[in-house]
This record gives C-alpha cells, sequence and structure tokens, in this order.
C-alpha cells in the first residue's frame, strides 16, 4: 500500500567483484538492479524500495566465507582479517546489531524521498 517501504539485503559485492565468489557476487548485483527496477515499478503507488549493502559484518556465514578466502590465498585468518579491517575507514568488524539502525531508518517516514538506492554500510571499506 501506499506509504510501504521494501527494503532489500545486498552487499558491497553488489558493487565490487571478488575474485573465486563469482555467484554471491552476481546475486548480489542482481538484487542492486532489482532494487532500482522495483522502485520504478512501484513508485507511482508511493512504495518505496531501497537496499542495504553491508560490509564485513561478524556472522557465521561471513566468518566461513572469510575461512575459505584464506585458504584459498594461502593466507591465515588473521592475516586476511587484518587486511580487510586495514581497509576500512573505520576499523573493526560490525556486529548483526549495527545494522538495525539503517533498515529502521529506511522503513521510517524519515526516509520518504528516497526509493531506488543502495546504501552502503561499510565502516568506509569500499567507495560508493
Amino acid at each position: 500500500q501506499a506509504g510501504a517501504s521494501i527494503i532489500n539485503t545486498a552487499s558491497i559485492w553488489g558493487r565490487v567483484a571478488e575474485a573465486r565468489f563469482g555467484a554471491y557476487v552476481a546475486s548480489k548485483h542482481a538484487i542492486i538492479g532489482l532494487t532500482k527496477t522495483w522502485a520504478k515499478e512501484l513508485g507511482s503507488r508511493g512504495i518505496r524500495v531501497n537496499a542495504v549493502c553491508p560490509g564485513w559484518v561478524r556472522t557465521e556465514a561471513s566468518m566461513r566465507s572469510l575461512g575459505r578466502m584464506a585458504e584459498q590465498g594461502a593466507v591465515s585468518e588473521a592475516a586476511l582479517l587484518e587486511d580487510i579491517v586495514g581497509a576500512q575507514a573505520l576499523p573493526g568488524l560490525m556486529e548483526p546489531a549495527d545494522m538495525a539502525g539503517t533498515y529502521l531508518f529506511l522503513a521510517s517516514d524519515l526516509a520518504a524521498n528516497i526509493t531506488g538506492q543502495s546504501l552502503g554500510v561499510d565502516r568506509g571499506e569500499v567507495p560508493w
């Protein structure tokens, strides 16, 4: 209904590419494209559609990915994590609860004029 907000979850990898993660990267690029398409299709009905693109969040899935990336790159997980954190303007890994405010903002009336956007929440890792 009018005033509704759809919030998709993509990833910073929806804006960049990462070797050996083609299917994941492609799916995140697709979510951003779908977000833009739905924003155009649903805007006339007063429905906003945006995507959140998290960076590294400490979840079981991201830590498994970190392990696979370290193994494939023949580096330790600690060294890889140090490289990731070193690429961020605000170093450190986010926790899942750190993402809540972004979703609440996009769902609120404060974001009434925002649609078709992919919002990076990545501690400054990827230039948007």
